[in-house]
């Protein structure tokens, strides 16, 4: 509590901003609606501000280094009259010491492989019980279509390109192997998954012996073995790991590509000297990009900003270096663009009969906005606008304001455009009646993306209808915390329904639903599972932090805000606006909560970087100078 400080202006304008969103989100996500703005929303988010601005200080304590110029006070080390206290701590501590040297002692590959075996054991209840694995419904579809069985309105024979081609091949070859090797297209699917749970421990590993490395002594490595606890103890990783799904097959890349990202950007780009670092690093990028939709421009996106990192204080003497370097990060971000955007998708085109996807992805918060207008202003639209939106879209503008869920955009738009060649029509349509009525459009949005902020959510778990707003009225005051909810149950789709029958184990994966459920309404652990803590809350706490003014010039403190490149944050912030123009966002159904397993990872990775505050080159460099000027 040495290190607890009073917020500064910024700090607490921020909490009571956060206070006015969640306020604003909970009401969206229960009435669909942001409002009424009443003495009841302002005290509301007073009350959340409040609780915020505590608990931000004191995550800020926990991850602020001691002052290397504050006094130190001596602390008793006895702790009673017989000693035992201090006789118990210094048995711990040598046991822990003794342990430590036994595990340094390891060959380099021991390292990794004994602590990801140890995160294995931890997972080993959750994999024995959902053994051989969950099948999602998209993931199906995808197989049949390897398959040569239609799906998703596509002629047989064809791979439709709604989900990810590179998933389609991995998934439906896995499929095709167990035919080959086993008789049975089960068996390469269920060795695929474990052999996910496998990769992801060894990786996760990974993760927190970068932390451990790069970080300051003692605090580096107190950060990796937090982070490693959390890895192997929070369910949620072998409960997604279990199954098969674009989005798990897409974090196998994304966890060794972010650790990469941030090597780049802790070395000032000089990491993409070595050959080897920066070919694998870009076959990473490529997967990234490849396996999920959001991937392509969370990975390009964040490539690009790495030319911008700052390079350090030595490199700026020579130019030479320095331009050498930021031309690596842009041929990397180039040769990733090319392939995944225009290469790869031309190689699998024509052998694959590849359908192209339409641009009805693009279109599902436009559309969804068009949904909310014909429920609030259905007399307000000319021939004209109500023309354009029935030549695109399937549900034609009067039967919109029925099917209208304001939590879900599948019953307005899903899979395809009646006719594509109408967008502009239909776009210039939207804008025109967005200007008359942009509260319709407001309340549309915040509704959709209100999952990713509210704690609490509406009960009703609707997705195959409409719902009023009269229903959700009448169901708000039973309103439920708005929680992470996974699929552990088999989701078989109408097409993968024609194959051999996929065998489930509903007794294990009860068990496994009644351990999630365990930790959503245990106190405490409770708080991890809720959706918005990992997709706001946590985001905004590293803002929070990162506006704590800078300590004095005199102070050798490192204070709050640490010489991390900005490049560091790229991977996060992306990825939290990539959850914006998605289709869901409150968990009616377990699409809402794989959107945002990535945070899962990259929310606690950045959080340990800050709390151990890893040195960079260019902070050495400095270090080096001060010495030299000393002596």
């Amino acid at each position: 509590m040495g290190r607890f400080r009073s917020p500064s202006a910024v700090q607490a304008a921020i909490c009571l901003v956060c206070g006015a969103i969640v306020t604003a989100a909970d009401n969206a996500a229960t009435l669909a609606t942001v409002g009424p703005f009443d003495l009841s929303f302002a005290g509301r988010t007073i009350l959340v501000a409040l609780v915020l601005l505590v608990v931000f200080l004191l995550g800020e304590a926990l991850t602020t280094p001691p002052d290397p110029d504050a006094p130190r006070t001596v602390q008793r080390r006895d702790g009673g009259r017989d000693g035992r206290p201090a006789n118990l701590a210094a048995a711990l501590r040598h046991a822990a010491s003794a342990v430590a040297e036994r595990y340094h002692a390891l060959p380099p590959v021991w390292r990794l492989v004994v602590p990801a075996l140890l995160m294995l054991l931890c997972w080993s209840p959750i994999i024995v019980m959902m053994h051989p694995g969950t099948i999602w419904y998209d993931t199906g579809d995808q197989i049949a279509q390897w398959y040569g069985i239609e799906a998703y309105g596509q002629p047989a024979g064809s791979i439709s390109s709604h989900h990810p081609v590179l998933d389609t091949i991995v998934f439906g070859s896995l499929a095709r192997l167990g035919d080959a090797l086993a008789g049975d297209y089960q068996a390469g699917i269920a060795a695929y998954i474990l052999a996910q749970c496998v990769i992801m421990a060894l990786e996760l590993t990974g993760v927190c012996r970068y932390v451990a490395r790069v970080g300051r002594p003692g605090a580096g490595r107190a950060a990796g073995i937090a982070l490693f606890a959390f890895f192997a103890l929070f369910p949620a990783f072998p409960i997604f790991m279990m199954s098969i799904v674009k989005d798990s097959l897409h974090l196998l890349a994304f966890v060794p590509w972010l650790v990469m990202v941030a090597e780049t950007a802790r070395t000032r780009l000089t990491a993409l000297r070595s050959p080897r670092f920066a070919i694998g690093f870009v076959a990473l990028s490529i997967l990234t990009a490849l396996t999920t939709m959001t991937g392509l421009y969370v990975t390009v996106l964040t490539l690009c900003c790495l030319p911008l990192t700052r390079i350090g204080s030595a490199a700026r003497r020579h130019d030479g270096p320095a331009r050498a370097d930021r031309l690596r990060a842009v041929s990397c971000a180039a040769v990733t663009a090319i392939i995944a955007m225009i290469v790869f998708p031309a190689a699998v085109r024509g052998p694959l009969h590849v359908v192209r996807e339409d641009q009805n992805q693009l279109l599902v918060v436009p559309m969804q906005m068009t949904a909310r207008y014909a429920l609030d202003h259905p007399d307000d639209v000319t021939d004209a606008e109500r023309a354009a939106i029935d030549r695109v879209n399937h549900v034609p503008f009067e039967d919109m304001a029925s099917r209208y869920n304001p939590y879900l955009a599948d019953p307005i738009i899903q899979y395809s455009l009646r006719d594509p060649t109408g967008v502009g029509d239909y776009l210039r349509a939207w804008a025109s009646m967005g200007l008359r009525h942009p509260d319709s459009y407001i309340q549309a949005f915040a509704a959709l993306e209100s999952g990713w902020f509210a704690l609490r959510r509406t009960p009703l778990n609707v997705t195959d209808r409409g719902i009023g707003l009269d229903e959700l009225a009448q169901a708000a005051p039973r309103a439920t915390a708005n929680r992470i909810w996974f699929q552990i149950a088999n989701a078989i789709s109408p097409p993968f329904s024609r194959m051999p029958a996929y065998r489930s184990n509903p007794d294990g994966q009860a068990r496994a639903y009644a351990l999630w459920g365990f930790w959503q309404s245990t106190p405490v652990l409770n708080v991890l599972t809720l959706t918005a803590l990992w997709t706001f809350i946590m985001p905004m706490f590293l803002l929070f932090r990162l506006a704590r003014p800078r300590t004095s010039k005199g102070s050798r403190a490192p204070g709050t805000r640490t010489a991390l490149p900005a490049v560091y944050a790229a991977p996060l912030v992306w990825s939290l606006l990539s959850l914006l123009p998605n289709a869901i966002s409150v968990p009616l159904k377990p699409t809402a909560s794989r959107y945002m397993l990535w945070a899962l990872v990259v929310i606690p990775f950045t959080l340990a970087l800050c709390a151990c505050a890893p040195n960079t080159p260019n902070a050495s460099h400095r270090k080096q100078e001060k010495e030299g000027n000393a002596r």
